[in-house]
């Protein structure tokens, strides 16, 4: 009889082992093609059981693909806060479900395959991009914390990029996380789980170590000269080979096509060169990068490396007054196929900002933003779908962007408006 349960209890493993694992990144890139299906994945524990909810099982599981996925119940067993451990590597096998954006697998079943391994490295992510495609990843992200207060069971950590763009990390009272330690102004390195709460993505941290002291570092091949409104910004660059054709392509938010400055050697050292961009006002962000060829015009190099794929270098000339500044790029947008259009505005730190679209015969669209600023440049960017109040596409035309600030102490207004076109290529 013996004899007999040990070979049912290997047919089963080996039956177990036997299934089809699939990537979960090919789930998250497909969501729709996946939804109610049963697959069976295999990967790490990033947040186990208990951890970010102590009602509900959400915990995370990734694997090698680079994605991640949440493990969902309605109660947390004594099985699952023993074996939906961090860094337990599991097999599973359950049903696919897409709740309110969140991608997770319910009805599931598991079986252990080992302990204690190292926890996956983070994507680390660019704030100002839409990351909603990180939702159940282990992702990682640097800003200086602009706000922090207490929101149903957690704390909200509200956090901006040096280019303005914010993000909120949640941390759920259930983890234990001390956060005696964090205030506004401190930079702070993030590490969690994506999650998308009411269609906008944020982070779940779950243990201490997902919190700690972060630094910028926006521009590793030179020097940034003081960035001071109206005056102009001298960029220095070196590399440990020798250069020759050494371009810097520069823009603002409210340009289209990059300008390009020729970087020339420095009077005193050759091996460092540099270039002047114009002067900015206020409230402007100058995006970068650099283009040169070695000495031998054999090889061409980009800086940062891999651009267009990653963000260029910038830096900021910071609001510090009440203002109306509104940045919009000169070019048509076509929201039919699914495009957005980056509208970028600001003012100081404490006004009051409303942002308005309105048809070319003055009638009303939508209001976009209606905010007080809070963060440290007195920038915001926001991404428009081309859709009305009713958040249907609007027709094809010109349409104005109508920016009002109101200083939050004396009640003073100022205004800008820019013009908007809804277009679509001929076909």
């Amino acid at each position: 009889m013996k004899k007999f349960l040990s070979i049912i209890l290997f047919l089963t493993s080996t039956l177990l082992l036997a299934q089809v694992i699939t990537p979960i990144a090919n789930i998250q890139d497909s969501v729709s093609v996946y939804n109610g299906e049963s697959v069976t994945v295999q990967g790490v524990i990033t947040i186990g059981a208990g951890v970010t909810n102590d009602n509900l099982l959400n915990a995370f599981i990734q694997d090698n693909s680079g994605k991640g996925i949440m493990l969902f119940a309605y109660d947390i067993t004594p099985a699952y806060q023993n074996d939906l451990i961090r860094g337990n590597s599991l097999q599973v096998s359950g049903i696919v479900d897409e709740y309110n954006g969140v991608t997770e697998l319910k009805d599931f079943s598991y079986s252990v395959i080992s302990t204690g391994n190292p926890e996956p490295s983070p994507t680390i992510l660019d704030m100002g991009e839409n990351n909603n495609l990180y939702e159940g990843t282990l992702v990682q992200v640097t800003g200086t914390i602009y706000e922090i207060y207490f929101a149903g069971g957690g704390t909200n950590i509200n956090i901006e990029d040096e280019n303005g763009n914010q993000l909120t990390i949640r941390v759920w009272d259930s983890t234990g996380i001390i956060l005696d330690d964090y205030y506004v102004g401190f930079i702070l390195e993030a590490v969690g789980a994506g999650s998308i709460y009411a269609s906008n993505f944020q982070i779940l941290a779950g243990y201490d170590d997902h919190l700690r002291e972060g630094e910028f570092v926006n521009y590793p091949y030179g020097e940034i000269s003081e960035v001071i409104p109206g005056q102009p910004v001298n960029i220095t660059f070196s590399y440990p080979l020798q250069m020759a054709n050494v371009i810097l392509n520069w823009k603002t938010s409210s340009s289209f096509e990059f300008n390009m400055l020729e970087m020339l050697p420095n009077e005193i050292n050759e091996n460092i060169f540099e270039a002047t961009v114009p002067a900015q006002g206020q409230g402007t962000i100058v995006e970068f990068y650099i283009t040169a060829t070695d000495t031998a015009n054999t090889e061409q190099y980009v800086f940062p490396e891999g651009y267009p794929q990653v963000s260029a270098y910038f830096y900021t000339y910071s609001a510090t007054t009440h203002s109306a500044v509104l940045n919009i790029p000169a070019k048509t947008f076509n929201p039919y196929d699914g495009e957005t259009f980056p509208i970028e505005f600001a003012s100081k730190n404490g006004d009051k900002a409303i942002l308005r679209v309105y048809n070319a015969e003055g009638k009303l669209m939508r209001t976009l933003v209606n905010t007080i600023i809070s963060n440290s440049t007195g920038i915001i960017h926001y991404d428009w779908n081309g859709k009305d109040v009713e958040n249907k596409l609007l027709p094809l035309g010109l349409y104005i962007c109508f920016l009002e600030v109101i200083d939050t102490a004396n009640g003073n207004k100022k205004t800008a408006k820019a013009p908007i076109v809804i277009g679509a290529p001929l076909k």
